[in-house]
């Protein structure tokens, strides 16, 4: 077993808000769920290989996945100890939801898209979900031109050092991945008009996820590379112009500096404008 901080399980492309600049297109109308019986067979490997400090559940919006609870009762199953969330935005509860804790202790974390209706969803979901975590968002890997699409050409090590999601690593289609945006841009390409180059296509294609039937030295340098830049980094946003997701349309954030990483626990949110941690 190799340990590995944190695994994104991602279940549905679909949501019901369409917050700009979401890093996992989901503002598009980007369709398809994850069902957990398509995927079964890998993720009961991966639980062989792999243990998880904590598991998230996310999407989309995951609540709207019809097989949550199955997502939710067998990923607790196979990994008994880790910490599992669902993220959600809020906006979507049903009753069986709040049974989650009580009958497989998987929580709700709490994202706050829009500081403008934080204080209601917090009261709303107060004691039920924890911890609230408030969101801003920037460009995503793909950029809409009239009608098709593109990515972005930047140089890896500064979009690299500026990604909020560079730890994020990704289980999908029972595969492993090193980072959100390499799992659903493939994706992505079967359903959207996106124009690649040649570089781009040959990089797009080279990225090879892991498999559960991959070699342990596979998976051990699968770990060891999670500082590690890759060529693909191109592919996303190298100067970020971070905004509140559903907040004005100003940017309120100053520039991040491009020589170090920003994690989320750099920002805070103070009077609705979002800063950084000095």
């Amino acid at each position: 077993m190799i340990k590995i901080p944190l695994v994104e399980f991602y279940i549905t492309n679909v949501c019901n808000l369409t917050c700009r600049g979401c890093n996992r297109f989901n503002n598009y109308n980007f369709k398809g769920h994850q069902y957990w019986d398509d995927h079964a067979r890998e993720i009961k490997a991966w639980s062989t290989r792999l243990d998880i400090q904590r598991i998230t559940i996310i999407g989309g919006e995951p609540t709207l996945n019809p097989d949550l609870e199955k997502w939710v009762s067998n990923l607790r199953r196979l990994w008994p100890t880790s910490l599992i969330m669902v993220q959600t935005n809020g906006t979507y509860q049903r009753p069986e939801h709040l049974t989650f804790w009580r009958k497989y202790r998987v929580g709700f974390g709490l994202s706050l898209h829009d500081p403008e209706t934080a204080d209601e969803l917090k009261k709303q979901w107060e004691g039920r979900a924890g911890p609230f975590e408030a969101f801003v968002f920037h460009e995503s890997a793909v950029i809409k031109e009239h009608d098709y699409f593109r990515l972005h050409h930047s140089e890896p090590k500064r979009a690299f050092a500026c990604c909020d999601m560079k730890y994020d690593h990704t289980i999908f289609n029972g595969k492993l991945w090193k980072c959100p945006s390499m799992a659903l841009i493939p994706e992505f390409a079967k359903q959207f008009d996106l124009r690649l180059d040649n570089e781009q296509k040959k990089l797009l294609e080279s990225y090879q996820p892991l498999t559960p039937e991959c070699s342990d030295q596979e998976l051990e340098d699968f770990i060891a590379q999670r500082d590690a830049v890759i060529p693909q980094c191109q592919f996303c946003p190298q100067d970020l112009s971070w905004f509140s997701a559903l907040g004005p349309e100003q940017n309120n954030l100053l520039q991040p500096d491009m020589g170090a990483a920003v994690r989320p626990d750099d920002l805070k949110l103070i009077n609705g404008i979002w800063s950084i941690k000095r």
